[in-house]
């Protein structure tokens, strides 16, 4: 992904520096440069996850709360702007959440009530393949500058190729015979409980993903939580279920 023809400030060349240095060390992201990356942005949280499917992006990098939050909510709706941003490959830019109404109904209700008053989603990519999003987001409604959005868009590029490298099995830092790719889009207790549904609907899996959406949606709770009481046998769909 090529950006705006600029250099890129000192605060995103420093988290560059300090995301680099993670792959020569062989650690995993975590925390490193998050807060300057942030800072850099001008926003109050920034994360990246990968994942790109029905089961939704998991964090890896960032700072949790609020994104991981967020993405539960995109996960549950099947909506927002990394559903957007990872379907569409370019990023999706949200200055004031509250334009994005009809766009979203739904999650610009749900990110509102988080406090959350911009938010910016970038597709992490390898080439023209899509491998996650970087999602970006603050209280204050304002667009990003042209230098922010320049420093945001090297720091999905870096991130995509850091977090392609640490998940691949064999990959540095994996222990030999590991598989570190899996965990990258991987929620084991919606895959089950999906497959549970699609088995008492009589139903293929992506209509169970449906009807298990729809079911939390419509209960106003987390997808992952009506999966947990699937899995837990204590609920159980029924073909006479609206």
């Amino acid at each position: 992904m090529e950006g705006p023809d600029l250099v890129l400030s000192n605060q995103m060349t420093t988290v560059l520096g300090l995301l680099g240095g993670i792959s020569a060390r062989e650690r995993s992201p975590g925390s490193a440069g998050v807060a300057a990356a942030a800072a850099a942005l001008g926003v109050d949280g920034i994360a990246a996850g990968m994942g790109t499917g029905a089961a939704g992006i998991v964090l890896a990098w960032g700072q949790q709360a609020t994104s991981a939050a967020l993405e539960d909510v995109q996960f549950t709706l099947g909506q927002g702007p990394c559903v957007e941003a990872v379907a569409s490959g370019a990023p999706v830019l949200v200055a004031d959440l509250a334009t994005a109404a009809a766009r979203w109904p739904a999650f610009t209700a749900a990110a509102q009530d988080f406090g959350v008053g911009a938010l910016f989603a970038f597709p992490l990519q390898i080439g023209a393949i899509s491998v996650g999003v970087l999602l970006a987001h603050r209280a204050a409604v304002g667009p990003l500058s042209v230098q922010q959005t320049a420093d945001a868009l090297a720091l999905a590029d870096a991130l995509a190729v850091l977090l392609v490298h640490l998940a691949t099995p064999g990959a540095a830092g994996a222990p030999p015979g590991s598989d570190r790719a899996a965990p990258a889009t991987y929620r084991a207790q919606v895959h089950q409980a999906t497959g549970m549904i699609s088995v008492q609907l009589n139903v293929n899996l992506a209509e169970a993903l449906v009807r298990l959406r729809a079911r939390a949606y419509a209960e106003g709770r987390l997808v992952t939580e009506v999966a947990d009481d699937v899995v837990a046998r204590r609920l159980r769909f029924d073909p006479s279920d609206p």
